[in-house]
Formats: structure tokens, sequence, C-alpha cells
């Protein structure tokens, strides 16, 4: 679930190097939503293509039967990794800049604009259910987001995993960097 969350950061990475976009979609799988920002991006959306430095810090955990020792060891937890963003990836973004194993997942609402963002997405698979909801800002240089998600596993119950993620543009892509979008 963390890779995924990192991944769904990553991805919003080229959606928050963007400058004033108008997109509003409801109810829209992933591709819809990747498509309307590439046609948002023709008139006045610009991505900063390049090194993105990023953090992954998850806030809280709660899960049922969950020792409160385990939850408080989990928060605070920071990853940091950075992605390349090349020129052609920023120009086109496709749906796997939105979310990994996007097949399975729907937006029910994707806002973006102005120097904000606010999402809500649902992905099923055999194992159960996650809804995963994004509301933060962003220049063409930073992006600040605060992420939840809960998954309704079988088994488990829900889990619910409160996250921050922040981004920053850090100049020419060096070669070395986790992954390249």
């Amino acid at each position: 679930m963390i890779g995924r969350m990192v991944t769904l950061g990553a991805a919003v990475l080229a959606l928050a190097a963007c400058h004033k976009p108008a997109v509003d979609e409801r109810n829209a799988s992933v591709a819809d939503v990747a498509k309307a920002v590439r046609q948002a991006q023709a008139s006045d959306m610009k991505f900063t293509p390049g090194r993105w430095e990023s953090s992954f810090k998850i806030e809280s955990m709660e899960a049922p039967g969950m020792p409160a020792a385990a939850a408080k060891a989990v928060a605070g937890h920071v990853t940091r990794y950075a992605t390349c963003l090349t020129k052609d990836k920023a120009a086109q973004p496709g749906s796997d800049f939105f979310a990994r194993d996007s097949k399975n997942c729907t937006y029910d609402h994707f806002t973006m604009g102005g120097g904000a963002i606010d999402a809500k997405m649902h992905c099923g698979n055999a194992g159960g259910d996650a809804v995963v909801t994004m509301k933060g800002d962003y220049t063409p240089t930073h992006y600040a987001l605060k992420m939840e998600t809960v998954t309704n596993a079988a088994r488990q119950g829900p889990i619910t995993m409160r996250m921050a993620i922040e981004a920053n543009h850090a100049g020419v892509c060096t070669g070395k960097e986790d992954g390249q979008g």
C-alpha cells in the first residue's frame, strides 16, 4: 500500500507542476482524468521537467487490533525519493502518472486549478477496496498534499493511513533518480 501511495505522490508530481489548469472531473476513470489534464495543458498548463525530490510521511495509521505501540512506531516514518520527469511525459502525461493499476480505480471527483488540488478515488481488487482522498496546493516547482487512504481488507476490516507528501523541483535529472516519469 505504501508503494501505491508513493506512486500516487509521484503521479501527482505531473499534476503539481502545472500552472492554473482547469480540470474538474466527476465519476471519471484514471485515463479520463489524464486525458482532461492533457487537454487543459494544451491551453495553459505547463509542467516543469527535471528532477523532483519528494518526501512521503506517514502521519498516522489505525487498524483493528493494531497495538498502540505499533501505530506509534509507524507514525512519523518518512520515505524520501527522487523522480525524473522527462520533457515527453511532462508534455503528455499518461494514466500511469495518476495511479498504478489504474484499471481498478475511479475518481469520484478530481478538481485542480488556481494552485489547489482536491480528489477522491476508489480502487478495488480481490483483497478489498481502498478510498484515497487528497487535498493540497501546488506551484510549477513545488507541491504539498495531505492524503488519507482507507483500505477495507476482507479479513482485517478498515485500515486508515494519513500521509503528507511534499515535493520540490531540484533542477536537471542526474540519472540517479528512483523513478522516471
